[in-house]
């Protein structure tokens, strides 16, 4: 009910209230004004949903965004890799077929890790790329406040980290001599919260060794692959077992290929590496 002033204000525009009448959206009552012989009735519940929505719809709590441009100067796509597509992956082996038939299966969140193991220039980066390319577009709900301050669940794209793994070793290096505003545990953090990580070239870097073993690119490893346990990864490992676990020794290489291992699809990925072909 109007008060006395509320009425007085509208009098004293020219406008009157004539009615009421029942919103079909919502059922609750709206008045009917009139002024100058023309009606008008509009439902104020209804307005300041469709207010509320339009502040929602886009929008990311600054948590979330924060996220995000940390992944992204984590992020590191190769050139080569940038376009390329499902379409443009022509597989030469039964594995390869498998290969792609599993990375779409994993888009279409039938299971949540896969690791491709096997020979250099088989694809396996190439199916990544595109993994990552349909997984960003996908939708996770995120608790958040919205731009009222209120928590509320927002349905937000999927962060999703593509790293590869020599490069990413570099840029934690480079936080130790202060060439970045980034620091080892700002990376790592953000590595553990993305919603999809993609590790390829796994145990490609080339860092100092320690008694033979090189155990400080282990222990990073090592700690990203725990962190990550229950998650949707993607890793891509060019390198047998035997190979890993001399690079990081035997007990070291056991606990990196057990983390790597839990929970996800296996496939060897093997054939003619198709980025030296005509060369001899």
């Amino acid at each position: 009910m109007k008060s006395i002033k509320d009425v007085d204000i509208l009098k004293s525009q020219g406008i009157e209230q004539v009615g009421s009448r029942t919103c079909e959206t919502c059922k609750s009552t709206v008045p009917i004004y009139e002024r100058k012989g023309e009606q008008y009735s509009v439902c104020l519940t209804c307005e300041n949903t469709k207010l509320a929505k339009q502040q929602t719809d886009g929008y990311e709590p600054l948590k979330r965004r924060e996220l995000a441009n940390k992944a992204k100067t984590i992020n590191y796509i190769p050139p080569e890799l940038e376009n390329v597509t499902f379409e443009d992956y022509v597989p030469k082996t039964d594995e390869q077929t498998e290969a792609m038939n599993l990375v779409q299966e994993l888009i279409q969140d039938k299971h949540q890790a896969l690791v491709l193991q096997g020979d250099p220039g088989t694809g396996k980066s190439h199916l990544f790329r595109c993994a990552a390319r349909e997984l960003e577009k996908q939708k996770v709900l995120w608790i958040g406040r919205d731009w009222q301050g209120k928590d509320k669940n927002f349905e937000v794209n999927k962060i999703v980290i593509f790293a590869k793994v020599p490069e990413l070793m570099k840029l934690i290096q480079s936080t130790y001599k202060g060439q970045t505003d980034l620091t080892e545990s700002i990376i790592l953090e953000t590595i553990s919260k993305a919603d999809v990580l993609i590790l390829d070239e796994i145990a490609g870097e080339r860092s100092k060794s320690d008694n033979g073993f090189e155990t400080w690119s282990g222990d990073i490893t090592y700690q990203i692959l725990d962190s990550r346990q229950g998650k949707c990864n993607l890793y891509n490992l060019n390198y047998s077992s035997a190979e890993v676990k001399k690079k990081y020794g035997e007990t070291h290489g056991k606990r990196i290929l057990s983390r790597m291992a839990s929970g996800a699809k296996i496939l060897q990925v093997y054939g003619p590496d198709h980025r030296v072909k005509g060369l001899k």
